[in-house]
């Protein structure tokens, strides 16, 4: 089956600013994952957005073909939030996993959509994998969110590939920002090209670490409090 992906980091980082814009809107949508700002007990949240570094490949190749790209994951994203119990860590969780699966259907566009989930054992108090797979003619995508609530922390991580296993990268993600991530003091530096550092940001992978593998990161964003 060919692989068409977006070749711009406009288009590919769209996908997901549309899950993080409806999760901190300031007016609440029907159906829609909780706005960030009304969950109780909330006080911190960041995310992180990597993808491949298209403008790179697009200099060394501008006439760069969607097949180019080869096979793999070409985005993931994080995001920590810090909450300032447990109970209300996993009442965000809860009301993010109520509507998870709406949500991604939304985001589908042509083609077939099917969304499924599954528990994920031994990760956290409790997590969840939910996966939007699309399909038509020409075209199949594979976008895997995981929700992890862990203490007084609810993390949330996602990854777009080509096939079901390669989107399996958000699993390590999110294994890693539990199991090894953590804050970094109660300064933060925020730096919107992806480079943030100290406080929630603290969590997330070095630039490098192999389970990244080519992808880079491209923006961060402080979810909460509002900027």
């Amino acid at each position: 089956m060919k692989r068409r992906f977006p070749l711009t980091i406009l288009s590919l980082t769209a996908t997901f600013a549309l899950f993080t814009v409806a999760a901190s809107a300031q007016t609440p949508v029907a159906g829609a994952i909780p706005d960030i700002a009304d969950l109780n007990g909330i006080e911190a949240a960041v995310s992180r957005t990597w993808s491949l570094d298209f403008e790179a490949m697009l200099v060394a190749t501008p006439d760069l073909e969607p097949d180019d790209l080869g096979a793999g994951v070409i985005a993931l994203r994080a995001m920590v939030l810090r909450f300032e119990n447990g109970e209300q860590a996993s009442a965000g969780y809860e009301a993010f996993l109520e509507n998870i699966d709406a949500d991604l259907l939304d985001l589908a566009q042509d083609g077939e959509a099917i969304v499924t989930d599954e528990q994920i054992d031994d990760l956290g108090d409790v997590a969840t994998a939910v996966v939007l797979n699309t399909r038509n003619v020409d075209q199949e995508t594979f976008f895997r969110f995981v929700l992890v609530h862990d203490g007084e922390y609810f993390f949330l991580t996602s990854a777009l590939g080509d096939t079901s296993e390669h989107v399996t990268t958000a699993d390590r993600l999110a294994r890693y920002l539990v199991e090894e991530g953590e804050e970094q003091g109660e300064e933060a530096v925020f730096v919107a090209e992806g480079a943030s550092s100290g406080g929630l940001w603290g969590f997330m992978p070095d630039d490098g670490n192999v389970l990244l593998g080519e992808l880079i990161p491209i923006f961060d964003e402080t979810l909460f409090p509002a900027p």
